[in-house]
């Protein structure tokens, strides 16, 4: 499903249309106004594809949503992964900032605030697991 153009993934309605364009894409921008009808294996299939838990971490609310009688639309979840995320991102670099600082490495926590790139080499040097 990976480098498929856009134009064949349009024709994709159901919930796979999300996985597609997230394989091809990177996010479901072009599918924020779309309705998320099978949730569980929406989020489960997304967590798999990434080893990201934020995606399922939600399935419960989105789920209670649903029964309420509520369309969940995907824009609603984009919206709950991007706080879930910041939430995440803000604790990882805090703890990375720290990290240099109680090392004494003021010029590296320079790098990190200004660099993407450098932050992105610190975060694999001290946090392996999650770079």
């Amino acid at each position: 499903m990976r480098n498929l153009p856009k134009e064949v993934r349009l024709k994709f309605t159901s919930d796979i249309g999300f996985v597609a364009d997230f394989l091809n894409e990177g996010n479901f921008e072009s599918r924020t106004k779309q309705k998320i009808v099978h949730i569980e294996a929406l989020c489960k299939m997304m967590e798999t594809l990434t080893g990201d838990s934020r995606f399922t971490n939600k399935i419960d609310k989105l789920l209670k949503m649903q029964e309420g009688g509520r369309e969940v639309m995907m824009c609603e979840y984009i919206d709950m992964l991007e706080a879930k995320g910041e939430a995440r991102g803000e604790d990882r670099l805090t703890s990375l900032l720290t990290q240099l600082y109680e090392l004494g490495r003021e010029e590296d926590v320079k790098l990190a605030l200004k660099d993407k790139d450098a932050r992105k080499r610190l975060y694999q040097e001290f946090c392996p697991a999650k770079a």
